[in-house]
């Protein structure tokens, strides 16, 4: 069996076709939506309509949350981001939000938007230092999360923490094997909105039977993306940020 990690699409229709494709030829089982598939970009309904038939299971990220509850935004361009997003959508659409959990388990396996062991704070498994917390609350063998936007693997291993460098090859593609003496923490990146100076969609395939990570990099039209933007509401930076793979907020 072989599952798909898809997180962070942000209605980045053109993305997640991409990524779909891609995965077509690969053998995928299923996808585990690790949050956040509205926001920012243009497609918020089209991307629902796209992922939702192929979930195995699916959590809630920070912007499904403030689709909810525009308190989760303390910055009145988000809210009204959302406000625009939640025009986009369907009654049924909505309802199939509120319905998200913030983390599950998948045949053992953690799923969350945000640090796994609080994932209601919508905090960020950025460093090793987040790592270690993380390690310390929660005892799975591998927890699958989100919200960088960053691909990223942490590792304890006979109790030291340290970060893989997740390097591509020609192919976009990254492998690694999720060793038995270990614990991971696993980013598949973000397929709609990359922060790591590469444009391309992230995601990630994993088979729960070996214990095989592969990351994989996508190449999309950008330029049909970016122009949907002014969909939300949102300036012209955030569509140059996509165009460079950087942070249109500077996290």
């Amino acid at each position: 069996m072989v599952v798909a990690l898809l997180s962070d699409i942000h209605a980045n229709l053109e993305a997640l076709q991409a990524v779909l494709a891609d995965m077509s030829h690969r053998g995928v089982d299923g996808v585990l939506g690790l949050g956040d598939y509205i926001g920012f970009n243009g497609n918020p309904a089209e991307c629902l309509n796209l992922v939702r038939p192929h979930l195995l299971a699916a959590v809630r990220g920070n912007h499904e949350e403030a689709l909810l509850d525009r308190a989760v935004f303390g910055v009145e361009l988000y809210r009204r981001m959302m406000e625009l997003t939640r025009e986009m959508l369907t009654p049924e659409q909505i309802q199939w939000v509120r319905s998200l959990p913030t983390h599950s388990l998948w045949q053992g396996f953690v799923l969350s938007h945000a640090t796994p062991e609080s994932p209601k704070r919508w905090g960020r498994v950025a460093n090793v230092n987040d790592a270690r917390k993380v390690f310390a609350a929660v005892k799975n063998r591998v927890s699958f999360f989100g919200h960088t936007h960053r691909a990223s693997i942490f590792r304890l291993r006979h109790g030291v923490v340290e970060k893989i460098p997740v390097e591509y090859d020609a192919q976009g593609d990254f492998a690694l094997h999720l060793s038995s003496d270990s614990r991971f923490l696993v980013n598949p990146g973000s397929v709609g909105q990359p922060r790591d100076l590469d444009w391309r969609a992230a995601y990630g395939l994993f088979c729960p039977e070996t214990y095989t990570l592969h990351l994989r990099r996508v190449a999309y039209d950008v330029a049909q993306t970016c122009p949907k933007i002014a969909r939300t509401g949102l300036p012209e930076s955030f569509a140059e940020a996509l165009r460079r793979g950087t942070s249109p907020t500077g996290d």
